[in-house]
């Protein structure tokens, strides 16, 4: 197949313009044509048209937008929580939906979006889910690695994963803060982490036990005002940050707000914020592997430190971020000399080992402009890659961070996370 596909992108916040709708228009026209926008604030796609230099149709009603754009595919980048609405109502249309992560944010929207593909499976619609952290290349050398079974059989895992005081502080500052909008970090962030390990590992999450808590930002900051804007508390406070500085920043968002309030410079100190800050994690697959996850979203600096135990040695992946893109002032001085990633094997029988890892342009250390060449530089019913996620591996993202919330409610009580898709 070769003709050209029909595309709508739902949502025109900073992904939604920058990483779906500008290369549906720019770039990826060979098989795919951009017919429209849907938001539920036109001011925002007013701004997102400005920004992309055209004037593709703007749509504030759903149904409208599948009637009159006719689309082959809805790329879905609007508020976590009303993905599942959205992809339902795709699917009914018989039409392709294609998420950005997470999914959704509870176990019974899986629940929801499995039932609706099933009932609409002779429509045509089907849906998959853009986890950007099977693209990255390191993980993608890791996949390869394990597969040749360098380490022999996997037997545990340690994924530790740490936001800094801007990148981390950012979620703090927007809709993200709030548990009935992201699901918190362990969905919002942290599912992609997830989905990776499920596909490096190859089974599905089995039972998990969780705790975490608010140790920080929110009720924590030593004072608070609704936004950094205008805040009597700016001269001392660390995380201020004067986001309309950025003109991208101004005509997407503050010239938006009076149309649904949304305020992206929200004080992360303010009391509304009800997510987890700091979590961990502890889980094992029904093939007998054991993960240990950890997530900070307050540390000194940004990175990961993901380690694979195996019968025959260990993989180590190690990567110190400079988050300097994101909003706020702060700044380790001197950690530039340790940004950088590195991969290493250790046997104890060959020894120690660094590692080549591809090096691959584009945002998420080059995972982005994969996931648009699978989506976009493809023919529309070309064969999945091993990298695309279609929405029965997305749901397992979803159920682990689900699992770990439930269980963080309840005292830290195991769940079993297969479980979560049978009940009513």
């Amino acid at each position: 197949m070769s003709e050209r596909k029909r595309y709508v992108v739902a949502g025109t916040g900073g992904r939604g313009i920058h990483m779906f709708a500008k290369p549906l228009l720019k770039e990826y026209t060979q098989y795919c044509e951009l017919t429209g926008l849907y938001d539920i604030n036109p001011l925002r796609m007013k701004a997102a048209n400005e920004l992309l230099g055209a004037n593709v149709p703007i749509f504030t009603d759903f149904q409208e937008m599948l009637d009159k754009a006719r689309p082959d595919c809805v790329v879905i980048a609007s508020r976590d929580c009303t993905h599942a609405e959205l992809i339902v109502k795709t699917l009914a249309a018989g039409k392709r939906a294609l998420s950005e992560k997470p999914l959704c944010t509870t176990a019974q929207q899986c629940r929801d979006i499995l039932a609706a593909k099933k009932k609409y499976a002779r429509n045509g619609g089907a849906c998959f889910v853009t986890h950007n952290c099977r693209y990255a290349p390191a993980i993608a050398e890791l996949k390869r690695l394990l597969k040749e079974g360098v380490i022999g059989e996997v037997r545990a895992v340690t994924f530790q994963e740490t936001l800094d005081r801007r990148h981390g502080a950012d979620y703090f500052r927007r809709w993200h803060r709030r548990q009935e909008n992201s699901g918190g970090l362990l969905l919002q962030k942290s599912s992609h982490h997830f989905d990776a390990l499920n596909w490096l590992i190859g089974s599905l999450p089995d039972t998990l036990t969780a705790q975490g808590a608010l140790q920080f930002y929110g009720k924590n900051g030593p004072f608070r005002h609704t936004r950094c804007e205008g805040c009597p508390h700016a001269q001392k406070c660390d995380f201020y940050a004067d986001m309309w500085k950025d003109a991208t920043n101004r005509r997407i968002y503050k010239d938006a707000e009076s149309a649904d309030g949304y305020i992206r410079d929200g004080c992360v100190f303010d009391n509304e914020v009800n997510i987890v800050d700091n979590a961990g994690v502890l889980y094992t697959y029904q093939n007998g592997v054991q993960v240990t996850y950890s997530l900070i979203a307050y540390a000194s600096y940004e990175g990961w430190l993901i380690q694979f135990e195996g019968t025959k040695g260990r993989l180590e992946l190690k990567e110190v971020c400079n988050s300097n893109w994101a909003p706020g002032t702060i700044l380790i001085h001197g950690l530039e000399q340790a940004v950088g990633q590195s991969l290493m094997l250790f046997s104890p029988k060959d020894g120690m080992k660094q590692l080549p890892i591809p090096e691959k342009a584009g945002g998420h250390g080059g995972a982005d402009s994969g996931i648009q060449f699978d989506w976009f530089g493809r023919p529309f019913d070309a064969p999945l890659t091993e990298q695309q996620a279609p929405v029965e591996q997305a749901v397992q993202a979803v159920l682990i961070g689900h699992a770990a919330n439930v269980s963080m409610a309840n005292g830290s009580k195991p769940v079993k996370v297969q479980e979560l898709l049978k009940r009513g």
